[in-house]
Protein backbone atom coordinates (compact mmCIF):
# COMPACT_ATOMS: atom_id res chain seq x y z
CA UNK A 1 0.00 0.00 0.00
CA UNK A 2 1.39 3.41 -0.97
CA UNK A 3 1.23 6.32 1.42
CA UNK A 4 -0.64 9.36 0.21
CA UNK A 5 0.69 12.94 0.35
CA UNK A 6 -0.91 13.61 3.72
CA UNK A 7 0.73 10.54 5.24
CA UNK A 8 4.11 11.55 3.85
CA UNK A 9 3.74 15.05 5.29
CA UNK A 10 2.83 13.56 8.65
CA UNK A 11 5.93 11.35 8.60
CA UNK A 12 8.11 14.34 7.69
CA UNK A 13 6.59 16.38 10.49
CA UNK A 14 7.55 13.84 13.14
CA UNK A 15 11.09 13.25 11.87
CA UNK A 16 13.66 15.10 13.91
CA UNK A 17 16.11 17.17 11.93
CA UNK A 18 19.17 15.13 11.06
CA UNK A 19 22.14 16.74 12.69
CA UNK A 20 24.81 14.18 13.35
CA UNK A 21 27.01 15.20 16.25
CA UNK A 22 30.46 15.65 14.76
CA UNK A 23 33.01 14.83 17.45
CA UNK A 24 36.13 15.04 15.32
CA UNK A 25 36.81 16.07 11.74
CA UNK A 26 40.39 16.35 10.65
CA UNK A 27 41.75 16.77 7.13
CA UNK A 28 45.48 16.44 6.56
CA UNK A 29 47.74 16.75 3.54
CA UNK A 30 51.12 15.24 2.83
CA UNK A 31 52.38 16.39 -0.56
CA UNK A 32 49.66 15.32 -3.05
CA UNK A 33 47.83 12.93 -0.69
CA UNK A 34 44.91 14.00 1.49
CA UNK A 35 43.72 12.21 4.59
CA UNK A 36 40.54 12.52 6.58
CA UNK A 37 39.31 11.27 9.93
CA UNK A 38 35.70 11.75 10.98
CA UNK A 39 34.11 10.66 14.26
CA UNK A 40 30.41 11.30 14.73
CA UNK A 41 27.43 10.15 16.75
CA UNK A 42 24.28 9.40 14.78
CA UNK A 43 21.03 9.47 16.68
CA UNK A 44 19.87 6.15 15.22
CA UNK A 45 20.49 2.51 16.17
CA UNK A 46 23.49 0.71 14.71
CA UNK A 47 21.41 -1.71 12.62
CA UNK A 48 19.55 1.15 10.91
CA UNK A 49 22.78 3.02 10.11
CA UNK A 50 24.47 -0.10 8.77
CA UNK A 51 21.47 -1.00 6.60
CA UNK A 52 21.47 2.47 5.01
CA UNK A 53 25.24 2.54 4.50
CA UNK A 54 25.16 -0.89 2.85
CA UNK A 55 22.37 0.00 0.43
CA UNK A 56 24.55 1.54 -2.26
CA UNK A 57 21.51 2.71 -4.24
CA UNK A 58 20.86 5.04 -1.29
CA UNK A 59 24.14 6.96 -1.74
CA UNK A 60 22.60 9.79 -3.83
CA UNK A 61 19.93 10.23 -1.14
CA UNK A 62 22.55 10.23 1.59
CA UNK A 63 24.66 12.88 -0.14
CA UNK A 64 23.37 14.77 -3.17
CA UNK A 65 26.92 15.27 -4.47
CA UNK A 66 26.79 11.59 -5.52
CA UNK A 67 25.43 11.70 -9.07
CA UNK A 68 25.82 8.07 -10.14
CA UNK A 69 26.30 4.71 -8.44
CA UNK A 70 26.61 1.33 -10.14
CA UNK A 71 27.60 -2.13 -9.02
CA UNK A 72 30.15 -3.60 -11.43
CA UNK A 73 31.29 -7.12 -12.18
CA UNK A 74 34.79 -8.36 -11.44
CA UNK A 75 35.09 -7.84 -7.68
CA UNK A 76 37.39 -10.16 -5.74
CA UNK A 77 35.78 -12.86 -3.59
CA UNK A 78 33.91 -11.38 -0.65
CA UNK A 79 33.85 -7.83 -2.10
CA UNK A 80 31.54 -5.71 -4.20
CA UNK A 81 32.89 -3.48 -6.97
CA UNK A 82 31.25 -0.08 -7.03
CA UNK A 83 31.46 2.84 -9.47
CA UNK A 84 30.60 6.27 -8.10
CA UNK A 85 30.59 9.70 -9.68
CA UNK A 86 30.68 12.59 -7.21
CA UNK A 87 30.45 16.27 -8.14
CA UNK A 88 32.49 18.43 -5.81
CA UNK A 89 32.35 22.22 -6.05
CA UNK A 90 34.18 25.00 -4.27
CA UNK A 91 33.03 28.42 -5.36
CA UNK A 92 32.73 28.23 -9.15
CA UNK A 93 35.29 25.43 -9.50
CA UNK A 94 33.63 22.04 -9.89
CA UNK A 95 35.20 18.67 -10.51
CA UNK A 96 33.84 15.16 -10.94
CA UNK A 97 35.49 12.39 -8.98
CA UNK A 98 34.99 9.14 -10.85
CA UNK A 99 36.07 6.14 -8.88
CA UNK A 100 35.82 2.40 -9.02
CA UNK A 101 36.43 0.76 -5.69
CA UNK A 102 36.23 -2.68 -4.19
CA UNK A 103 34.24 -2.72 -0.95
CA UNK A 104 34.63 -5.43 1.68
CA UNK A 105 32.05 -5.65 4.46
CA UNK A 106 33.40 -6.06 7.95
CA UNK A 107 31.49 -7.36 10.91
CA UNK A 108 32.87 -8.00 14.34
CA UNK A 109 31.52 -8.34 17.82
CA UNK A 110 31.47 -4.59 18.32
CA UNK A 111 31.71 -3.02 14.84
CA UNK A 112 30.25 -3.18 11.37
CA UNK A 113 31.27 -1.34 8.25
CA UNK A 114 33.28 -1.45 5.06
CA UNK A 115 36.84 -1.27 3.84
CA UNK A 116 37.24 0.23 0.38
CA UNK A 117 40.17 0.31 -2.03
CA UNK A 118 40.12 2.48 -5.15
CA UNK A 119 41.24 0.95 -8.43
CA UNK A 120 43.41 3.78 -9.81
CA UNK A 121 43.44 2.44 -13.36
CA UNK A 122 39.64 2.86 -13.50
CA UNK A 123 39.39 6.11 -11.52
CA UNK A 124 40.62 9.69 -11.62
CA UNK A 125 42.40 9.09 -8.34
CA UNK A 126 46.01 7.96 -8.19
CA UNK A 127 45.32 6.36 -4.81
CA UNK A 128 42.37 5.95 -2.48
CA UNK A 129 41.23 3.88 0.45
CA UNK A 130 38.56 4.26 3.09
CA UNK A 131 37.37 2.55 6.26
CA UNK A 132 33.83 2.92 7.59
CA UNK A 133 33.31 1.71 11.17
CA UNK A 134 29.93 1.74 12.87
CA UNK A 135 29.41 0.57 16.43
CA UNK A 136 26.69 0.73 19.04
CA UNK A 137 27.10 3.48 21.62
CA UNK A 138 24.26 3.02 24.11
CA UNK A 139 21.54 2.79 21.47
CA UNK A 140 22.96 5.29 18.98
CA UNK A 141 25.60 4.79 16.29
CA UNK A 142 29.20 5.85 16.67
CA UNK A 143 30.65 6.41 13.21
CA UNK A 144 34.34 6.48 12.42
CA UNK A 145 35.46 7.20 8.86
CA UNK A 146 39.10 7.25 7.76
CA UNK A 147 40.16 7.90 4.18
CA UNK A 148 43.16 8.77 2.10
CA UNK A 149 43.09 9.93 -1.49
CA UNK A 150 45.43 11.31 -4.06
CA UNK A 151 43.88 13.02 -7.09
CA UNK A 152 45.06 12.06 -10.55
CA UNK A 153 44.38 15.54 -11.94
CA UNK A 154 46.00 18.91 -11.68
CA UNK A 155 45.34 20.75 -8.44
CA UNK A 156 46.09 24.50 -8.53
CA UNK A 157 49.02 24.94 -6.12
CA UNK A 158 47.85 27.94 -4.10
CA UNK A 159 44.11 27.47 -3.64
CA UNK A 160 43.72 23.83 -4.74
CA UNK A 161 44.75 22.07 -1.52
CA UNK A 162 42.59 24.42 0.56
CA UNK A 163 39.64 23.83 -1.80
CA UNK A 164 40.02 20.04 -1.62
CA UNK A 165 40.24 20.11 2.18
CA UNK A 166 37.14 22.31 2.38
CA UNK A 167 35.21 20.04 0.02
CA UNK A 168 36.25 16.93 1.96
CA UNK A 169 35.00 18.47 5.20
CA UNK A 170 31.68 19.50 3.67
CA UNK A 171 31.09 16.09 2.06
CA UNK A 172 32.02 14.20 5.25
CA UNK A 173 29.49 16.17 7.29
CA UNK A 174 26.82 15.82 4.58
CA UNK A 175 27.38 12.06 4.45
CA UNK A 176 27.20 11.57 8.23
CA UNK A 177 24.03 13.65 8.41
CA UNK A 178 22.62 11.86 5.36
CA UNK A 179 23.12 8.41 6.89
CA UNK A 180 21.31 9.56 10.01
CA UNK A 181 18.51 11.23 8.02
CA UNK A 182 17.94 8.19 5.75
CA UNK A 183 18.07 5.77 8.69
CA UNK A 184 15.47 7.87 10.55
CA UNK A 185 13.25 8.12 7.47
CA UNK A 186 13.34 4.39 6.70
CA UNK A 187 12.79 3.50 10.35
CA UNK A 188 9.77 5.82 10.66
CA UNK A 189 8.37 4.61 7.32
CA UNK A 190 8.69 0.99 8.47
CA UNK A 191 7.01 1.83 11.79
CA UNK A 192 4.06 3.59 10.09
CA UNK A 193 3.50 0.95 7.37
CA UNK A 194 0.27 -1.01 7.81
Amino acid sequence: MRAGPAALLAVCAILPAAAAEIEKLEVTRTEARFGMTLSARLDVPLEDSYRVLGDFDELPRINDAVEDVRLLDGAPAGAQRLYTRVRVCVWLFCRHLDQVQDMWPIAGDDARGYNAAVLPERSNLRFGNARWRLRDCDGVTCLRFDAQLEPDFWVPPVIGPWAIERAMRREAIATAEGIERRALATSVAADTAP
